[in-house]
This record gives structure tokens, C-alpha cells and sequence, in this order.
């Protein structure tokens, strides 16, 4: 990528310049800004000219931003690159949307040897995720990387949710829900789909990711729990157990829960999403509710989860 300010340190002329795009060796992309090369530019070279026009204090966010660390699917959701900018009003570069946010725009330098974007400046991770979860379309994608995001330990909730806050409403409701989902504890797309189903049915208020203490130690984390009827729902991350270690440590895990009064029952993910998961949860529910002598009182809200759940 050529720029005026580039070409001079170089000690190339606006004539050398000329001559080259006239052979058909470099490519003109905007004002000023010239591809030293043939071909048809690429997402990275368009990045690259949207920061070169934003001005020193832009920054990369959106889909281009996000797979940089190796989230977001595979395809981008908009044909456009995003480049952040606190300067000038927001315009269109060939394939770079240069929009205008307020000040201040936090932002952080590529290595550089990163083999894409070497050496650019790109905004906080948990702005790129918001960003790109509202130029996407489909809920399950945004959820997945959200919750691919918090599971890598890639970004704080905290920090999902600053983002949020100044996001816009339209288009943003697929956002709202996954990121409502790992405030509750949700930490994977499975997690996440079987609360979203849960909610929507008559089962009591559960928690996400809840620890099971016993005698000062955590024996188990809880995906689903149910307090008041002493009840677990795994969700199993493999359709089947691939090794013996795993399927060992999965029937010692289950015991030790049973042996302290829990009731335990495990789904694989394909499993919830079977129109009659609900109703067959719901009904072991009312079942363990009956075992017990206890009230069953359907809920509808998902507390934030974290409060260990102590065996005395």
C-alpha cells in the first residue's frame, strides 16, 4: 500500500507513479492510496486504506478485527471492511466503512509479524465482538462467538457489557441474549442454547456453571442447577466419550453428585435441541419435585450463577 507520505520517504515520483498504474503493475484504490501490485485487493489491503484515510487515530474493529484471534465464522457478515475513527465523518472507501465514533477509541498495535495486518492498530477485542455481532444475521453464529469469547478467556463479561451499553438496539437483539446468557454462567454455545429453550419453558429458575462444594473443596461444577429440588443437568461437550480416562471421570463425577443427594441426568447437545427436550426435562423435574415433598414452581428468569452450592 502506497501513500503519499510513503511514496515520498521513498523517493518515488507522482510520474513513476502514473507510469506504473498505466502498465497495469499497480492499482489505484483511492485518493492518493495505490496497491503495488496487479491483482484485486484483498480484505487486508482494503483495512489497510481505510486506516490510511481515517487518520492516525482509526482502528480496525468488526469481523477482520475479531479474526485476528481466530473468532467469528468463517465468512464475514458484511461485504465492507470496519475501520473506527474519531475524526471527519463517517464515508465509504472502495470497501472500507470508515464510521465515526466518539472519542476516546482505545486501541492496540498487531506484532509485527502477524502474517495479515502487521503493525495496525485495532480496536479492544470486546468492541470487535459487539461490532460484528450486530452486522451479523444469524443468532446462533453471534452466540457462538460470544461464547467463544468468554470461554477463551479472551475478553472480560465486564467488558461485553461496557460494550453493549453503546450499542445500537436495532440490530443488536441476537447480541443482548448471548451476552445475557454468559452474564448468567453460560460458557458454550450448547450451554447457552439449552437456556434459551429452558427459559422458554416451564421448568423452575435454574443457574449456569454453578460449583458444587463439598467440605471446603469443589467436586463439580454444575451446568444446569435447580437449588431448591437438588437437581444437575449436564450438558456433555462430546457426543460419546472418545478415551476411558474420560468416560471414568464422567461416572466419578456423576457418583460423587449422587452420593450427596443430587439427582443427575446428562444430555449430549444434539439431544436439546429435540422438540420434546423441554417437556422431558420439565417432566423429571416434576418428578424430583414430587420425591422430595417440594413446591414446583416454574420460573422464567435465570439468575446470575456463581454462588457455590455447599454439601453440608
Amino acid at each position: 500500500m502506497l501513500t503519499p507520505a510513503l511514496a515520498g520517504a521513498c523517493g518515488i515520483s507522482r510520474a513513476r507513479v502514473r507510469t506504473r498504474i498505466r502498465q497495469g503493475q499497480w492499482r489505484p484504490l483511492a485518493r492518493g492510496l495505490v496497491l503495488t501490485r496487479p491483482e484485486e485487493p484483498t480484505r487486508a489491503d482494503w483495512a489497510m486504506a481505510g486506516l490510511a484515510v481515517a487518520g492516525p487515530d482509526a482502528a480496525l474493529s468488526g469481523w477482520d478485527a475479531v479474526r485476528l484471534v481466530g473468532l467469528g465464522s468463517r465468512t464475514p457478515p458484511d461485504r465492507d471492511v470496519l475501520v473506527l475513527t474519531t475524526r471527519g465523518g463517517s464515508r465509504r472507501v472502495g470497501r472500507a466503512w470508515i464510521r465515526t465514533v466518539a472519542p476516546p477509541l482505545a486501541g492496540r498495535l498487531t506484532a509485527s509479524d502477524d502474517p495479515h495486518l502487521p503493525l495496525i492498530r485495532v480496536v479492544p477485542l470486546a468492541r470487535a465482538v459487539v461490532d460484528t455481532a450486530v452486522a451479523e444475521a444469524r443468532p446462533q453464529t453471534v452466540r457462538a462467538l460470544v461464547t467463544s469469547a468468554i470461554q477463551r478467556q479472551l475478553c472480560p463479561v465486564e467488558d461485553l457489557c461496557e460494550q453493549l451499553r453503546g450499542a445500537p438496539r436495532r440490530g443488536s437483539g441476537a447480541l443482548r441474549l448471548a451476552v445475557a446468557d454468559v452474564v448468567a454462567g453460560a460458557r458454550s454455545v450448547a450451554e447457552a442454547e439449552a437456556a434459551e429453550r429452558l427459559r422458554a419453558g416451564k421448568v423452575p429458575t435454574f443457574e449456569l456453571n454453578v460449583p458444587i462444594v463439598r467440605a471446603g473443596h469443589v467436586i463439580a461444577v454444575a451446568d444446569i442447577l435447580w437449588r431448591e429440588l437438588r437437581a444437575v443437568l449436564e450438558i456433555d461437550s462430546r457426543e460419546f466419550h472418545f478415551s476411558e480416562a474420560a468416560w471414568k471421570a464422567t461416572c466419578t463425577r456423576h457418583n460423587r453428585l449422587t452420593a450427596a443427594g443430587l439427582a443427575l441426568t446428562h444430555y449430549p447437545p444434539s439431544a436439546t435441541r429435540r422438540a420434546d427436550w423441554v417437556a422431558e426435562v420439565e417432566q423429571w423435574l416434576r418428578n424430583r419435585a414430587r420425591e422430595l415433598g417440594a413446591p414446583y414452581r416454574p420460573g422464567g428468569v435465570t439468575p446470575a450463577g456463581g454462588q457455590p452450592y455447599i454439601i453440608r
